[in-house]
């Protein structure tokens, strides 16, 4: 998928008043990750445990990446891993909003 665009975010908070999307956009911009950075730590395998996938990103460092296959995949698929982390991160951010 994509990177999470302004068109995206619209379609998330339209339910929001504009107190709550304030807050929205100060708790998204404060836990989103970067794609360069995620491509970056992929290089030395560590992207995983950035992203939040802990369990897998300790075996791919013990297992050096699977002897590099594991490796090479995941510096082509970094990027949509983390616009993937950081969709779900907005949706979880919306959700709690719309509760309280």
């Amino acid at each position: 998928m994509a990177q999470l665009g302004a068109v995206e975010i619209a379609e998330l908070t339209k339910d929001l008043d504009d107190t709550k999307k304030m807050i929205f956009q100060s708790q998204y911009s404060a836990e989103r990750k970067d794609r360069g950075t995620a491509v970056l730590l992929a290089y030395f395998m560590w992207d995983r445990i950035w992203l939040g996938d802990v369990g897998l990103g300790v075996l791919k460092l013990l297992t050096a990446g699977l002897c590099g296959i594991w490796w090479i995949v995941d510096l082509f698929t970094a990027g949509s891993r983390c616009d993937d982390y950081n969709r779900s991160k907005a949706e979880e951010i919306v959700a709690a909003l719309k509760v309280s």
